[in-house]
């Protein structure tokens, strides 16, 4: 079970917690992701690696659940690079039942490095399935859309336009860890052909990742990124499907890992590995009024380590998807235990809103 501590006014409520996959050997499972076919199928991608310290040796795993979650297939190896890291840039991207994106890549860790992202060697791609994740396609070509470091990330990603476009959620940098920028790309309706992007948050001394968007009731996009050298969370918002955003404002939490998710009400929930030193694990906060102020409402795991303790191994990557109703099912991953083991967690929610 997770060592969890929601407040009682949180309007969600954890009924379940277990972890998914585990061996006799010390593993890293982190980074999952989750969507959600229209039939109930529920397929999960994460990285699978060994430990005790993280290394470039991982491989992008795929399994898929029938009965929301209960159980789960054995899991399944759909990408590796020898002697790099495999791992998820960006995850898995519903379109449609019968076309599913998985965005992923490959890094080569060197910790010598030092710094956030102590990474070079960075490429990524796309593979497709059509038939719920049973058979995935070759990949793409490489998708590169900043000078360097290139992320799709966006756990929400896609988003359809009226147009029938997609808007999505990416991140990048201008060189080899610096100048971290958050913006978002547009596709056409088979989610290829990336276009420029259109730059939400940029700064020399703050450098900007990890970002989230969501569609809010009244039919705007918001979006909330990291601040790498501040550790805020910044918010901003856009008017017209994406082509032009406020000035970010701070949403008052430090995190990192966005994932945004519109509840019942309309109210959204932002869970986020908390980088407040005194709180580290993986927080939620939430926005009753269209991301112009937070309210924190308690942690999902409340852990008793921090990521600068645990260099390339940090918890949290939360993702969800709704099971139909007021139920959620969604995934992170912890930090290393005492022998180096990353845990891979499913939850099971209840929205009270």
């Amino acid at each position: 079970m997770l060592n969890s501590c929601l407040l009682p006014d949180s309007p969600i409520e954890i009924v379940e917690a277990k972890p998914l996959f585990r061996s006799v050997s010390v593993r890293h499972r982190n980074f999952g992701s989750l969507a959600r076919l229209d039939d109930g199928r529920v397929l999960l991608a994460f990285r699978l690696g060994r430990g005790p310290v993280r290394a470039n040796d991982g491989v992008v795993m795929i399994a898929a659940s029938d009965d929301n979650g209960q159980t789960w297939d054995d899991p399944m190896p759909v990408f590796a690079a020898p002697g790099h890291d495999g791992l998820l840039m960006g995850g898995l991207v519903r379109f449609a039942d019968d076309h599913i994106q998985l965005v992923y890549g490959q890094i080569t860790i060197d910790l010598s490095l030092g710094g956030p992202e102590p990474v070079t060697d960075w490429a990524v791609y796309a593979m497709t399935t059509r038939d719920g994740g049973r058979t995935w396609s070759e990949p793409g070509s490489e998708i590169r859309l900043f000078p360097y470091w290139t992320e799709l990330y966006g756990a929400s990603n896609p988003h359809p336009l009226a147009d029938g476009r997609y808007l999505w959620a990416c991140i990048g940098t201008s060189g080899r860890d610096t100048g971290w920028q958050t913006g978002v790309t547009f596709t056409d309706a088979s989610g290829t052909n990336f276009s420029l992007p259109v730059i939400i948050a940029v700064a020399p001394d703050r450098n900007f990742a990890d970002m989230d968007i969501v569609r809010l009731d009244d039919g705007r996009f918001l979006a909330v990124a990291r601040e790498m050298d501040l550790l805020n969370c910044v918010g901003s918002v856009s008017s017209d499907d994406g082509q032009t955003w406020s000035p970010v404002r701070l949403t008052g939490f430090k995190g990192a890992n966005i994932k945004l998710h519109r509840l019942r009400s309309g109210s959204i929930l932002c869970l986020y590995r908390d980088e407040d030193r005194e709180r580290p694990g993986v927080s939620c906060s939430v926005s009753d009024d269209g991301g112009d102020s937070w309210r924190f409402v308690g942690q999902l795991y409340a852990a008793n380590t921090t990521h600068a303790e645990h260099p390339g191994s940090a918890c949290g990557y939360p993702d969800l998807v709704s099971l139909g109703g007021n139920v959620l099912l969604g995934v992170l991953n912890t930090y290393p235990d005492a022998d180096g083991l990353v845990d891979l967690v499913q939850f099971r929610l209840i929205d009270r809103t």
